[in-house]
């Protein structure tokens, strides 16, 4: 995101947090503001790999794939989320995006719908690349703290690990 690579596993981990969170959470993510009460979803596109190779192997896309028997098996068949597309609603607008790889790049971006005036279209863009920026931002940021607390290695891990086998 920020165009320095972050360590892949650390990224492969954080698109799988992401992935359980939106499922445990409903979808529903509340933070302080300025953004507030935000709905984040896995959206139509999970792609993993091999821990041994670069690219993606398995690519699931269609309406939910994060439903499907297969994505799940994936991951506890030990393969990694490479990538994996979010669909992300605040307020009124709705976004998406894919999250890609070890470097968590941007792809397939796609922003509300802006004025039509011309002027007024290049601000709304603006602010819809903003706004989406700091949404992805806070959201690694949330687990980055998750991930470096106490927790993690215990509580949040066992929970990640009981809802990949289909527990609660």
């Amino acid at each position: 995101m920020s165009g320095e690579a972050v360590l892949e596993h650390v990224a492969c981990e954080f698109l799988a947090w992401v992935w359980y969170e939106s499922e445990r959470t409903g979808g529903r993510f509340e933070w302080d503001e300025p953004l507030g009460m935000v709905d984040i979803w896995v959206d139509e596109r999970l792609a993993f790999r091999d821990t041994s190779d670069d690219r993606p192997r398995a690519v699931l896309t269609g309406e939910n794939p994060s439903q499907t028997l297969e994505a799940r098996a994936a991951l506890a068949g030990g393969k990694l989320l490479r990538e994996l597309q979010l669909g992300i609603r605040r307020e009124e607008r709705e976004y998406s995006v894919t999250l890609k790889g070890a470097l968590l790049d941007f792809g397939g971006v796609k922003l509300p719908p802006g004025d039509a005036e011309e002027d007024g279209l290049l601000y709304d863009r603006m602010f819809f690349y903003e706004e989406l920026h700091l949404i992805l931002r806070t959201l690694l940021t949330q687990f980055a703290e998750t991930r470096t607390s106490d927790d993690w290695s215990t509580t949040t891990r066992e929970a990640i690990s009981a809802w990949i086998a289909g527990g609660d």
